[in-house]
């Protein structure tokens, strides 16, 4: 978002107007978030290396969702912290590893699948929250 200046004093009430603008934009840009993180979650889109057998019984090709038994996309969670910050978490121990990848002590790669970073691609959370920002305050 671009800088805003005032020259002389602040409109009378303004701040509170701007947190009201800004709580409002988190609320619209919040669901539709969650909504992609789930998405990014159980999209075929993934590449492995090798086509493997799930603990499900499913087979997954090279090309796959990160879904598997749905404990990683059931364990996602999201708080608002207040009217500037909002947590989402996987509580599952190996939810890093899935996001991250990782190195195995053999030398073997787990690759990463970073959903939160595609899902940031596709919904754009900064601009939607600048557009909302913008949008209350013009009235």
């Amino acid at each position: 978002m671009g800088k805003v200046r005032f020259k002389g004093k602040q409109p009378k009430g303004f701040n509170s107007v701007l947190k009201k603008a800004v709580g409002k934009a988190f609320d619209e840009v919040v669901p539709v978030l969650d909504r992609q993180f789930t998405e990014e979650i159980q999209t075929a889109k993934w590449g492995w290396p090798n086509i493997t057998q799930r603990k499900n019984g499913s087979e997954a090709n090279y090309v796959r969702d990160i879904v598997d038994m749905g404990d990683l996309m059931r364990s996602q969670q999201n708080r608002r912290i207040n009217n500037f910050h909002h947590r989402w978490v996987w509580d599952v121990e190996y939810s890093s590893v899935v996001h991250n990848g990782a190195t195995l002590k053999g030398g073997g790669q787990i690759l990463d699948r970073p959903w939160t970073k595609t899902a940031e691609k596709v919904v754009k959370p900064g601009d939607f929250v600048s557009d909302i920002i913008r949008r209350e305050l013009n009235g």
